[in-house]
């Protein structure tokens, strides 16, 4: 895949760049300091993912999340330092595919770029944790669990059905025309969105909402 990594902070830009030239699904790394010029790198140049820093000077992250999701309808990957999560509903409104702090960046960039580049999304645990109603890391009432499940993707319900179908791995790629590794990625994504371990709990969340 090619990646478009907006960045203005040269040293981890640099980091993150020789990182993901070791990954072995990323063919290219395009680099650009701000959103105007990430922006302009996009009018020319066709990406499958865009890894962008939350805190960029000019434009700034939140905005050009919006003009690229709106303009170019291309996944994008917030990578951020900030510790106010109160940024995570307003990137969620605006378009953003994913969320990641750039503490945990390197132990799950990769997974993370995976689940987009499939269509999937990937929201860390303090994401996930601020996207819950409120806000709060409380387990567990049956409106909690109903909005978690608003959430996810229709592609992830489609697999959460099929998972409270009882079916395995490879009958869900099977059934939905899709490899058996973007099933898992898909059900790594929803364990993290519905705040569960494994599949049963992820199919009683399910069922209690239908």
């Amino acid at each position: 895949m090619r990646v478009l990594l907006i960045e203005d902070d040269e040293a981890f830009r640099l980091g993150t760049e020789a990182f993901l030239l070791r990954l072995p699904g990323v063919a290219e790394v395009i680099a650009a300091t701000d959103g105007e010029q990430g922006l302009a790198v996009l009018t020319g140049t066709a990406v499958e993912v865009v890894v962008l820093d939350l805190g960029l000077p000019g434009l700034g992250g939140l905005e050009t999340c919006r003009r690229i999701t709106a303009s170019f309808s291309i996944p994008v990957l917030v990578l951020t330092s900030q510790e106010d999560t109160s940024w995570v509903r307003r990137l969620w409104e605006v378009g953003a595919s994913g969320y990641l702090h750039k503490a945990e960046a390197f132990d799950q960039l990769e997974i993370a770029l995976n689940s987009l580049s499939r269509g999937a999304s990937w929201w860390d645990r303090s994401a996930t944790q601020a996207l819950r109603p409120g806000g709060t890391t409380a387990s567990g009432t049956g409106h909690d669990d109903a909005n978690a499940l608003k959430n996810l993707t229709l592609r992830e319900r489609d697999v959460l059905r099929a998972m409270a179908e009882g079916l395995t791995n490879q009958q869900i790629a099977t059934l939905l025309g899709i490899g058996g590794g973007t099933v898992r990625v898909y059900i790594h994504t929803i364990f993290q969105k519905l705040q569960v371990t494994n599949r049963t709990q992820a199919v009683l969340k399910f069922l209690d909402q239908n």
